[in-house]
């Protein structure tokens, strides 16, 4: 069965976790890793102990791209996309696979989330229809994923999922949770995995963060409800990070910093600039 499957992660600034996983994962099966933060040392490292991985450079493409980059070098008839900050075990792909197999079409598949590393969950059936997954890890059909186009290449971060689990509910592509097979994921947030070289460089991926979390949410309700109920929708947070802005403005420089960036990132989506907000840290 491995011959069936690759494994695509994405990866910035995640060294120790990206090497985690490729320990834990049959050298059978091959492993692709987009590093989006350009880490040379770790391309040599893993490609010179590793040989059933390859890794690929990019200067921080966001987190879809990464995996529709990655999904265009998939030889096997499925991938598995995984967080750097996830877990899994021994007979996840497994089962993820004997799933696929048996479903044959599918949008996506995901392993059921655990609440702490030790397995212990029941299950009474071991496939569940869904509307929506879990991101953390997601298993996919190579043909039907490049056929829909995958993942929106403008959104750079946050609401990738939600707009790829839309996209195949329109299609009448289902989406399954395979309850006998399992996986953990941190609840940290996106940037936990990353190791970053400073204090100032994480506490500007968390404006970053920030920056594309309202500028993504506006552009995904806009995408498919249409510009006049997202604005509405988003309209009162707008209204109440302008307040916060003004009244912590002189006391909070950092909290100030983040409510500016996250107005930044809503108007900038509403007038519908590109999600163009990058790290300035990142290399070039």
């Amino acid at each position: 069965m491995e011959k069936l499957i690759t494994v695509v992660l994405p990866s910035y600034k995640s060294e120790k976790l990206v090497i985690s996983h490729i320990e834990k994962i049959s050298r059978k099966i091959k492993i692709i890793v987009i590093e989006n933060s350009k880490d040379k040392k770790l391309k040599k490292k893993i490609e010179k102990n590793y040989s059933n991985s390859k890794v690929y450079l990019q200067n921080n493409i966001g987190y879809g791209r990464a995996i529709n980059f990655g999904a265009s070098y998939v030889k096997t008839k499925y991938f598995l996309v995984m967080n750097p900050d996830t877990v899994i075990y021994k007979d996840t792909i497994k089962n993820l696979l004997s799933a696929a197999i048996k479903i044959k079409k599918f949008g996506a598949l995901s392993p059921d989330q655990i609440q702490n590393k030790n397995k212990n969950k029941k299950y009474k059936k071991k496939i569940k229809e869904k509307k929506m997954l879990d991101g953390g890890a997601m298993l996919f059909d190579k043909e039907i994923f490049r056929k829909i186009k995958g993942f929106d290449n403008n959104i750079f971060l946050y609401y990738e999922e939600n707009d790829y689990y839309h996209k195949c509910n329109n299609l009448n592509l289902r989406l399954y949770l395979i309850k006998n097979s399992f996986f953990y994921h941190s609840q940290k947030g996106d940037s936990s995995s990353a190791i970053f070289k400073s204090s100032e460089e994480k506490f500007y991926a968390y404006l970053i963060a920030g920056w594309h979390g309202q500028w993504s949410k506006f552009y995904y309700l806009k995408k498919y409800y249409g510009f006049t109920y997202s604005f509405f929708k988003c309209l009162p947070n707008l209204l109440v990070n302008i307040i916060q802005l003004f009244i912590k403005g002189v006391i909070f420089s950092k909290k100030t910093k983040y409510i500016y960036f996250k107005i930044e990132g809503l108007i900038s989506s509403m007038i519908g600039l590109s999600s163009f907000k990058r790290s300035k840290y990142d290399q070039s």
